[in-house]
């Protein structure tokens, strides 16, 4: 076991233990206690006991302050720096009633720490307010969007079971229509497509949950590229063909392995390509292109919709995922569930994201994936 890891677990128990952080403050506060005696020169003759029960009473109350705010080391280090100072401030000022101290200690430990520390803790708990607003305002966010998003799930998923409902009604009415080698391949791909888009928007609520509450891990292994890529391009044909557009697969000759989920580099895939032929006018082209270099292989998949305006780019970083950009024919709206799932995907995979605008129209969403190793998970 490292230095490091031994530091690392140290302090992760320090952090979870509240007796080890008392422990830890009263050996601190003896040392420093034993050096303030060593260099004091004598007892001090006069005693204001009021002063010593204020002063005795600010360093309690500073003390278990520490011990409440400590264990928060990681959300608070500004507000628990300024505490520590101001306790060795408070600490230093009950000493200099019972023993003489020299000049410098007041100069160089009493009065700077309690200055110090009295503007960290005001800072602190500054930054503790400002937090705390936009936490509420990211979870009033949330409810917003959740409120909004149940209305649009429930349209998006009713529409393919109102079409397969519609086809079913017409092979009741006329079962002759199931002798037409041409209405059962209609009904075919109606019933594929119906079942792709309903699976991959439930697969994205659920994996969208699962980023909240942190339960996502890979399971990384070796992935080959080209069929990834010609799976993904299968998946959406009937959803191409429907809006005439050209499926465009741009991809190096030579196969390419990923250390990667390919459950999840699928997934990305196909939210990506599911986005592009959503928002692509009829007739258009979606090209996938990936490229290798430095190590990682870069996937782009382009698309010749209406784009996404500059100031709806940043949004595509939040937290919480928002409204963007209209559908062709102005009907509805991509709430960025499934760029959530590829930004998070991409990013536990050590990769980037990012949207560039296409020329003359339309976006190009891109992600990078190394090829040879996955970092932070």
């Amino acid at each position: 076991m490292t230095r490091d890891t031994l530091k690392v677990d140290a302090m992760q128990a320090t952090e979870k233990n509240p007796l080890a952080i008392f422990s830890a403050l009263t050996l601190g506060l003896a040392a420093l206690g034993f050096f303030l005696y060593w260099v004091s020169p004598g007892w001090n003759a006069t005693a204001d006991w009021r002063g010593i029960v204020f002063e005795a009473l600010l360093f309690l109350f500073i003390f278990f302050s520490n011990l409440v705010v400590l264990p928060h080391w990681k959300s608070a280090r500004t507000l628990c720096l300024g505490l520590l100072l101001f306790l060795i401030g408070t600490f230093t000022d009950v000493h200099d009633e019972f023993f003489i101290q020299p000049r410098w200690v007041n100069m160089v430990i009493e009065d700077p720490t309690q200055a110090i520390g009295a503007g960290l803790i005001g800072l602190g708990i500054w930054y503790w307010v400002k937090e705390r607003e936009r936490l509420l305002e990211q979870l009033q966010k949330e409810r917003d969007f959740e409120a909004a998003l149940i209305p649009k799930l429930s349209h998006d998923l009713r529409a393919p079971l109102n079409n397969l409902m519609g086809m079913a009604s017409v092979a009741d009415e006329e079962p002759k229509s199931l002798e037409s080698l041409a209405w059962v391949r209609e009904y075919h791909g109606l019933v594929w497509r119906g079942a792709k888009d309903m699976n991959l928007l439930i697969e994205n609520i659920l994996e969208n949950y699962r980023l909240k509450s942190g339960t996502v891990a890979l399971k990384p292994s070796p992935v080959s590229l080209l069929p990834l890529l010609d799976e993904a391009c299968q998946d959406f044909h009937y959803q191409a063909r429907k809006k005439e557009i050209t499926l465009v697969k741009d991809g190096p000759f030579e196969d390419l392995v990923l250390e990667a989920d390919g459950v999840k580099v699928t997934r990305i895939v196909q939210n990506l390509l599911g986005n592009a032929i959503k928002f692509s006018p009829k007739g258009g082209k979606v090209i996938l292109r990936a490229k290798p270099g430095n190590g990682e292989i870069t996937v782009q998949v382009i698309d010749e919709g209406p784009g996404i305006p500059a100031e709806q780019v940043s949004m595509l970083t939040q937290e919480v995922p928002t409204a963007l950009r209209n559908e062709t024919g102005g009907e509805n709206k991509g709430y960025g569930i499934g760029l959530k799932v590829v930004k998070e995907f991409v990013h536990l995979h050590g990769g980037r994201f990012w949207v560039e605008p296409n020329s003359p129209q339309g976006s190009q969403f891109c992600f990078t994936l190394p090829l040879r190793q996955i970092h932070g998970v």
